[in-house]
């Protein structure tokens, strides 16, 4: 990786191959040589992850990289690799035929059971990451907001490039809504979302000085807010979850909404071990 700033710390690389068992997208019937099959998906995998250890292995030679094979399914697979994992990083997509289904389902399998952060990398950018570009971070007031937070500045301040700290607020979906709206105090409102913002970013403007930090804080739907400030970003950082009750399950609808219509890499930080 490119970047002049701070010294990186380096971690070793694990190359994984999830391997389909052959009942998984055909019928063992349909299969007339299941040994043959197996072995020629087992020298298939090897061949991918030679040539992607090649590869990283020409472009960051002081990286310790290693490889893996795993029987799938492929979500509870990667899902348990993050256990040990500082980040677990996966494609948008797949290849071939299986595609929707690899968006559909593995990916969102690693992001709702992962241990640690996960990146969902998809890029509509001839550029490189790390570049120029900026990193965008979504804030909402919640703990795992805070772990995005640490993690989009440490990335923006590795790689000195700047880093917007986003905020989206509204009064969504409750009953009696208009009649509720006529009652507010917008003014309160909006000071409130100020000193939440300031309360997030406490401190990291003084940890990192040379930080080119900018807040946004807009009435407005948080997804789409992020959305409107990623199409020049190189990464976007978020919480898996923000305040809801659901906070303990599955994402919310803000980082589901991203990992389908953000066009750079998504990270989307879990409660790390």
């Amino acid at each position: 990786m490119g970047g002049g700033g701070r010294r990186q710390k380096s971690v070793p690389l694990l190359l994984a191959h999830v391997l389909p068992s052959p009942g998984y997208h055909y019928s063992e019937a349909a299969l007339l040589y299941q040994n043959e099959f197996a072995e020629e998906v087992e020298r298939s995998a090897h061949e991918i992850l030679d040539r992607a250890g090649r590869r990283v292995a020409s472009a960051f030679p002081d990286v310790t990289v290693s490889t893996s094979t795993l029987p799938g399914p492929a979500g509870p697979a990667l899902a348990g690799l993050s256990t040990h994992a500082e980040l677990v990083v996966v494609g948008s997509t797949g290849a071939g035929a299986m595609a929707s289904l690899v968006t559909g389902s593995t990916v969102m399998q690693v992001v709702n059971r992962a241990h640690c952060p996960v990146v969902v990398f998809r890029s509509e950018s001839s550029s490189t990451v790390p570049d120029h570009r900026p990193v965008v971070v979504g804030v909402d007031g919640s703990e795992l907001s805070s772990l995005a937070i640490n993690t989009a500045v440490e990335f923006a301040a590795t790689f000195e490039v700047p880093l917007l700290a986003v905020h989206g607020w509204g009064a969504g979906d409750i009953a009696g809504r208009d009649t509720a709206l006529k009652m507010v105090n917008w003014a309160v409102v909006e000071e409130e979302q100020s000193v939440l913002m300031a309360e997030n970013l406490a401190g990291w403007r003084e940890k990192f000085p040379d930080l080119q930090l900018t807040t946004i804080i807009e009435q407005a739907n948080p997804a789409e807010l992020i959305l409107e400030y990623a199409r020049d970003a190189q990464l976007v950082v978020v919480g898996s979850h923000g305040h809801n009750r659901l906070a303990g399950a599955l994402m919310g609808s803000t980082s589901q909404n991203l990992l389908h219509h953000v066009a750079c890499p998504l990270m989307i930080c879990r409660q790390t071990n």
